[in-house]
Order: C-alpha cells, then sequence, then structure tokens
C-alpha cells in the first residue's frame, strides 16, 4: 500500500478507488530533484502491490505538470534508494509499463524532460493548450536515456522522435496529440477533471479484463523498450561523466531561471 509517510516529494490522495499522485514541488514546476528521483523509482511498484487502489491519476501541483529535471548546478545527483540514478530511471520506465492497474495523466500544465516521459508513458493523457511538451537532454550534453528515445519511437515514429529529440525542441501539446505521444487535449483548468471522470468509469469496470488488457497490450510495448533502454541508460551515465556536462547544466538553469523569473 502507498503511504503518504513515505513520501516527501509526491502527494497521495485517495478517492475512492481511484488514488491520485500528484507530483508535489510547485515552487520549482515540480522539478525532479534526487528526492523526487528516488521515490519515482519505488512509486510504481508500491502502487502495483496496492490492494485499495483500481485507478491511479499522475499530475503535478501548481502551474506545471512537471518540468523534467532539476538542473540546479549544486544537485549532486545523489540516489536515495540505494541504487545508482541511472537504475532508477530504468525502475521509473518499467515500473510504469509494468503497473497492473491502468495510469492516466492529467496534463495540467509544462511536461518537459522527464515530465513529459511520464505524460507519454501512462496508458492515457489529458493535456492542456497551453502546456509544452519535449525533452531537452540534448541541450545539456545527454544523450535522451530516460525513456523518449526508447518510447517515443513507438507512440510518434522514428522521424517525430528523432526531430524532437536530436534538437530538444519543445512543442505544443496540441501537436503532442496529433503525433501520438498524448492522448487528448482539453480546455484550460480541466486536465484533473477529465482525468478523474475516465479513471472513475474505468474503476467500475471487471478488474480482471481491465488488467488483462492492458497488460495484454504493455507486454509489445515493454519488450520494444526493453531491446532499447539498456543501450540509451548506459550512454547517458556515459555522458554524465563528461567534464562539460556541469557547465551546460549551469548554462541550462540560468537560461530556466531567467524564463521563469
Amino acid at each position: 500500500m502507498l503511504r503518504q509517510e513515505n513520501y516527501r516529494r509526491i502527494a497521495i490522495e485517495r478517492r475512492g478507488a481511484v488514488t491520485v499522485l500528484t507530483l508535489n514541488r510547485p515552487e520549482r514546476r515540480n522539478a525532479v530533484d534526487d528526492v523526487m528521483h528516488s521515490e519515482l523509482s519505488t512509486l510504481f511498484r508500491e502502487a502495483r502491490r496496492s490492494t485499495d487502489a483500481e485507478v491511479y491519476v499522475l499530475t503535478g501541483a501548481g502551474e506545471a505538470f512537471c518540468a523534467g529535471g532539476d538542473t540546479d548546478p549544486g544537485r549532486p545527483y545523489a540516489s536515495l534508494s540505494g541504487l545508482t540514478p541511472i537504475q532508477e530511471a530504468a525502475e521509473i520506465v518499467y515500473g510504469i509499463l509494468e503497473l497492473d492497474q491502468p495510469l492516466i495523466a492529467a496534463v495540467n500544465g509544462d511536461a518537459t524532460g522527464l515530465g513529459a516521459m511520464l505524460a507519454s508513458a501512462a496508458d492515457v493523457s489529458f493535456a492542456v493548450p497551453s502546456a509544452r511538451f519535449g525533452d531537452a537532454h540534448v541541450q545539456v550534453g545527454l544523450p535522451a536515456g530516460n525513456g523518449p528515445a526508447a518510447l517515443w519511437p513507438l507512440l510518434a515514429g522514428p522521424q517525430r522522435a528523432k526531430r524532437l529529440l536530436l534538437g530538444g525542441e519543445m512543442i505544443s501539446t496540441d501537436q503532442a496529440v496529433a503525433w501520438g505521444l498524448l492522448h487528448e487535449l482539453v480546455t484550460e483548468g480541466s486536465a484533473l477533471d477529465a482525468a478523474l471522470a475516465l479513471a472513475g468509469r474505468w474503476a467500475e469496470l471487471p478488474r480482471a479484463a481491465v488488467r488483462g488488457t492492458k497488460a495484454t497490450i504493455n507486454a509489445a510495448v515493454r519488450a520494444a523498450v526493453a531491446q532499447v533502454l539498456p543501450l540509451s541508460l548506459a550512454l547517458e551515465e556515459q555522458a554524465m561523466a563528461a567534464p562539460d556536462f556541469r557547465r551546460r547544466l549551469a548554462a541550462a538553469h540560468e537560461t530556466r531561471r531567467a524564463a521563469t523569473g
């Protein structure tokens, strides 16, 4: 069972058979620091074992869904789980793909970097028009190893995935929906309501039928991701050891701070 006392960066709210998981660092636009990264690496495994949730909804606190990894130059990239950060990244991806219960993303604002991966890896994702979507790993000298390079070619096709990831391009959620990276565009402020409405309908259906159907579909996705993810993560880990990584990270941090005020 998911217990709030085990999570500092993720809020857990039970609404009957639906559990809402909220990335809860609004002062940093829910950017993923080491604490949140470690929590995400265990969240979906523990959610799978829960007996009191039929459907999960994932969203972000405040104005953003998730602004990706925290670019603070002082971030130590230290794991709190006992795993390495790269091992944690694998656990996040596989944890989502192996989650028995449906996972619906309510993309209430920008979903970038790891946030974009979380949104696109969900079974269904509702997004608001004002949000941006993309992964800018390459702009800090890193391959997009934590999921998008493995998952997005399956969802959008290799050329569209390359268009986004090779340049770290940001696109509108409208375009992300058109490319199959997100599910549906909804009106501003209504992403959570749309996610909860669908979650409520799914929660009333026979458990074995819902979970069995999801498992069947995800078997093919997981097999394809498993062929690519170890390579992409190994290349990301190698790039993190490069001498210019911290310099690029500091520059990205200043750019993000200037953009957000």
